[in-house]
C-alpha cells in the first residue's frame, strides 16, 4: 500500500504533532484504484475474446490445413531432437577430452556443456580450478615420493653427522619453497619417531 509522501505537505518538519494529525486527516492524493480496476476487466475481457477467436478460427480450418498444421509441429518437434541429439553427441566427445586430460567427471561434464554452449567464461573458470587441483596433485606426489631418511639420520639432537631439520625448514621458509617445508617436516617427524621407538 502507498504511504503519503510528507514532503508534499508544506511546513509538516515543523508542525506540532496535533498539526501534523489534522494535515494528515486533510491530505488529499490520487486514488488509482478504480482506474486500476477498469483496466484490469478490459485486460480480462480481451484475453477472453482472443481465446474466442482462436477457437473459432481452429474449428473453421479445413481438415487439410489441420494437417499441414499437425506436420509442421512434427517437423519443428523432429528438428529440435536432431539439434539436441548433436549437442548431446559434441558434450559427450568434449566430455571424453576433458577426462583424458585428467579432469574428474563433474568437472569435465560441466566444462563440456560450458564449450558446446559457448560460455568461455565458464570453460576458463573450469580450467582454473582443474589445474589448482593438479597443482595440488603434483605437490602431494612429490612429497609422496621424497626418499626415507637413512639409518642414523637424526633430528640435531647431538648425534655426529646428524642433519638439523629445523635449520632446513627454516631456511625453505624463508625461501618460499614450500615442497622443501613439507619434506623437511616430514623427516624430522620420522627421525623423532625413530628415536622414540629405539
Amino acid at each position: 500500500m502507498a504511504k503519503i509522501d510528507t514532503s508534499k505537505i508544506e511546513g509538516y518538519a515543523n508542525m506540532t504533532p496535533e498539526q501534523k494529525l489534522a494535515a494528515l486527516e486533510g491530505f488529499e492524493y490520487e486514488d488509482n484504484a478504480a482506474e486500476l480496476e477498469k483496466q484490469k476487466n478490459a485486460l480480462s475481457k480481451a484475453n477472453s475474446e482472443a481465446a474466442e477467436w482462436k477457437r473459432k478460427h481452429n474449428a473453421l480450418l479445413s481438415e487439410e490445413e489441420k494437417k499441414k498444421q499437425e506436420d509442421a509441429d512434427k517437423l519443428a518437434q523432429m528438428e529440435q531432437e536432431l539439434a539436441d541429439l548433436r549437442k548431446g553427441k559434441t558434450v559427450s566427445e568434449y566430455k571424453a577430452k576433458f577426462v583424458a586430460q585428467g579432469y574428474d567427471e563433474a568437472l569435465a561434464e560441466e566444462t563440456a556443456k560450458a564449450l558446446a554452449d559457448g560460455d568461455s567464461a565458464k570453460v576458463f573458470a573450469n580450467q582454473s580450478k582443474f589445474l589448482e587441483e593438479y597443482a595440488k596433485k603434483v605437490k602431494a606426489d612429490a612429497i609422496k615420493k621424497t626418499p626415507k631418511p637413512g639409518a642414523g639420520a637424526g633430528s640435531g639432537s647431538g648425534t655426529e653427522g646428524a642433519v638439523d631439520y629445523g635449520k632446513k625448514i627454516e631456511e625453505a621458509q624463508k625461501n618460499g619453497d614450500i615442497t622443501a617445508v613439507a619434506y623437511y617436516t616430514r623427516l624430522k617427524a620420522q627421525a623423532e619417531a625413530e628415536a622414540q621407538g629405539e
